[in-house]
Order: structure tokens, then sequence, then C-alpha cells
């Protein structure tokens, strides 16, 4: 085989002993991530891996660089549109063959990783046979796509689900959290752990020769889901209450619902045809607002600046403040505390807010509930806070990005992609933002009262 350019995001070099290693290392980012570059590069060399699949005894893929793979090009997902869902559609479902091509080559796969391993990055270590981490406290390992509005894309949920079964797959899934090396170990992610990158090659070599030509078990004959699929028996009485509390923890959140959708359906069928699932629900959940939301978010937490944190913690400080006493005057005002928590959850706080308050705050001054407008209490727990922030922000001169950071620090639901945005993308922009926060400061006083630049 023939050595990849040093300029290619996929390095592939071949040794003596027909061991082709492919190396990430995107030479235009800090980073490995699945941008085009990338797709270009492991296309190239995967159709090198079957031209020459003869002479090759098994791949190594690693990375270059500090970590293995941070996942998918935030960049590129940020700007989905459902006017270009065909394209969209065919590009993952090109990365998923190329990964799908290496997984069937008839050689041993392994991967090394030297660092951490997210989203599309574990994705693409799950199509090899074998993982191995190397030993650094850094390293982490998951799949984040839920918290960012999305889910696995890359046959995550394809491929935990056939190696952990469904419930153990959702609750890798589903929290968006990473673990360390040792955390996946235990739950099955990774195969093993070296003490460093030449450890871990040699492990890799050694495991290529004890296996000369590997198959995953979902394509063998007979294979079954670890514990049953979707319909299976024995989960008949578990799964749909399980499911359902998961829906009522994320509430009208898109994508843990597309992710849990994807991984039980996904059980009922063959690899490839789950792979499709998998594909149609992560294009409909990219087109959410709650998707472009949590990425922009994700953009202004590495925008922020450390000079700020001070200006930050005001801001989040208000954020906590306003939302608490605007579900306490509530609540005062007679308001029943189960509906106020319950329109607290809608507006996407988690838990609800008044699970912090000493009860004998919440008497009513009336002496019994009174019936109040559902919609308002939703709204009421997101334009108090946002308007509290918004204060703060004109005071210190913050920008948005700063804003929207503290704010989903401190619990503004991050959906919203924090308050500063909230604001600016209320139905209308700023103008209808400010129009319903003039139509509540008539009815519940003058906190509600928009800033003179927002109107």
């Amino acid at each position: 085989m023939t050595a990849t350019p040093a300029s290619s995001a996929v390095v592939t070099r071949t040794d003596a002993d027909g061991i082709a290693t492919l190396t990430l290392d995107d030479p235009s980012s800090p980073v490995n991530v699945m941008n085009e570059a990338y797709v270009e590069s492991m296309r190239a060399a995967v159709d090198a891996l079957e031209t020459d699949r003869e002479s090759l005894r098994g791949v190594i893929v690693t990375s270059g660089k500090r970590s293995f793979c941070a996942g998918g090009d935030l960049a590129l997902l940020r700007r989905a549109d459902p006017e270009r869902a065909a394209e969209e559609t065919a590009r993952l479902d090109g990365i998923k063959t190329d990964l799908r091509r290496l997984e069937t080559l008839g050689l041993p796969v392994v991967a090394v990783l030297n660092g951490s391993a997210l989203g599309g990055g574990l994705e693409l270590a799950l199509a090899c046979h074998y993982r191995i981490a190397v030993d650094e406290p850094r390293l982490r390992v998951g799949l984040p796509e839920v918290g960012l509005g999305l889910l696995p894309g890359a046959g995550g949920t394809v491929r935990l689900t056939r190696m952990l079964g469904i419930e153990a797959a959702l609750k890798l899934i589903l929290p968006a959290e990473t673990v360390d090396a040792a955390a996946a170990l235990d739950l099955g992610i990774i195969d093993e752990i070296a003490a460093d990158v030449a450890a871990a090659t040699a492990s890799a070599l050694a495991w290529i020769d004890a296996n000369p030509a590997p198959v995953k078990p979902w394509d063998e004959r007979g294979f079954e889901v670890p514990g049953g699929n979707g319909s299976d028996p024995r989960l008949a009485n578990t799964l749909p209450g399980w499911i359902a509390a998961a829906h009522a923890e994320a509430g009208d959140l898109p994508a843990p619902r597309a992710a849990m959708a994807a991984v039980v359906e996904g059980s009922l069928v063959d690899a490839e045809t789950a792979s499709q699932i998998e594909t149609r629900y992560f294009v409909h959940v990219s087109h959410t607002a709650e998707a472009r939301n949590l990425i922009d978010a994700f953009f202004d937490r590495q925008r922020v600046s450390d000079e700020t944190e001070d200006a930050r913690a005001d801001v989040s400080a208000v954020v906590d403040e306003s939302v608490l006493a605007e579900a306490i005057a509530a609540v005062r005002a007679g308001a029943d505390p189960e509906v106020v928590d319950r329109a607290a959850r809608c507006a996407g706080w988690s838990g609800g807010v008044l699970k912090r308050v000493d009860q004998r705050a919440l008497q009513p001054s009336e002496s019994e509930w009174i019936e109040a407008p559902f919609a308002d209490l939703v709204d009421r727990m997101l334009f108090a806070p946002a308007l509290a922030a918004a204060r703060v922000q004109a005071a210190e001169a913050l920008g948005d990005a700063e804003v929207n950071v503290a704010s989903i620090d401190a619990g503004f639901p991050a959906a919203t992609g924090g308050a500063a945005r909230f604001r600016h993308t209320y139905p209308g922009g700023a103008e209808g933002f400010a129009a319903r926060a003039t139509v509540l400061a008539a009815s519940y006083g003058p906190r509600f009262a928009p800033l003179p630049s927002a109107t």
C-alpha cells in the first residue's frame, strides 16, 4: 500500500509485516472531527485497504493528536437545513458505509485510543473489532450527542444496542455523559487498558495475531440482542415504564425521545435497517431549534473569557434567584405548587424549581388554590430570569455569549441556548419578546417590563 500524503486527515502507513496503521491527524485542526477532510480521507483509506486486503494482516486505527477524535463537525451541523435533508442523509450514510466497510473488511481492526474518543470518535472505535485505551487520566469516552440536541448518528445506537443490550445502551446514550477508561472497560465499551501508546500498540499487534479473521456478533447467523429486543417478553413489562420515565425526565426535548426510538426500533430489525432508522432520526433532530440552540451554546462556552468570570457569576446568581422568586410568587398568589413546578419543568427547568423551598414559604395568600393560566406560568419561569439576566448584562456590558453560558450554568433551560439567545430567538425576535413581556407585566407586575433597548 502506498502511504497517503501527510496533508490527508487520515494518514495510512503499512509496515513490512502487513500491518496498516490509519492515523487520524487533520493538519487544519487542533482536534480530529468528522469534517469533509475526514470523510474524503477515510473513504480513500478504506478504498486502499480493500484493494490491498490480500497483502495485509490487520489494521490499527489511532490518532496523531492528543485526543483520538472529538466526533461530528458541529460547525457543519449547526447549519443543518430541512431543505438539504437529502444531501445531509447521503453524507451521513456515506460516513456509516465507510465504517461498515472497515468493520467487514475481513481483517482484524483495532482502535488504539491514545486520547479521548467522543461522539463519532467513539462510534469509529466501535466499528473496530477491538479497542485499547491508553491509561491517561484525561482520556474520556462517551456519546454526548443528546446533550447537543442530537443522537449518535454514525452507528452508535446500532452497535451499542447489539453490544450491551437496550437498557445499558440507553443508560449510556441518554445522559450524554463521558466516562474514563476504567469505567469504559467495566461497561464493555473498550476491551483493554494499556500503560502507554507503545504498550497499546504491542497489545494491538498481539490481538491481530490471535484473531486473524474476526466477525462482529451481529454478523453471525442467529444473533440476538443481549437481554432481548424491543418486543421481547422479558422487557414487555419494564421497558414501557422505563421509557415513560425517561420521557418525563426529558420533557419536550426531541433528542432523548429520538434516541430511545432509534435504539428500541433498531433492536427489532437487522443492523443495516437499524442504521437507516438511526439516520432518519438523526437528520430529523438536527433540524430542530433545540439542536441549533444547544450547539450554539457549546460554541458560546468556547468563546467566553476568564476575565468575565465575576460578571458571569452575577448573571448566574440573579437567574437562580429570579426563577425561584417567581415560582414562590405564583404559589403565594394562589397557584398550586405542583402546577407551578410542572410549568417550570415544561419550561425546561430540570426537576422543577420548588424542591429547594421550605414548604412554609409556599402558603398562598388566598384560602384556596386558584386556577392560574398555565401558559403564563410557563412563560413566567423563562421571562423573569431572562429579564433579570438582561439587566445585569446591560449594567456590566456583557456579551451575549457570557450571558448564555452563565444562565445555563444556573439552570436556565439549555435547549433555549441561554437567556440572551432566548430573548433574541423568541417568536418575533426581540420585538416579539418585548411584546410578550409587556403583556406579562400588565398581569403580574413591573418586573416583567422589557428593557428600553428591547422595545
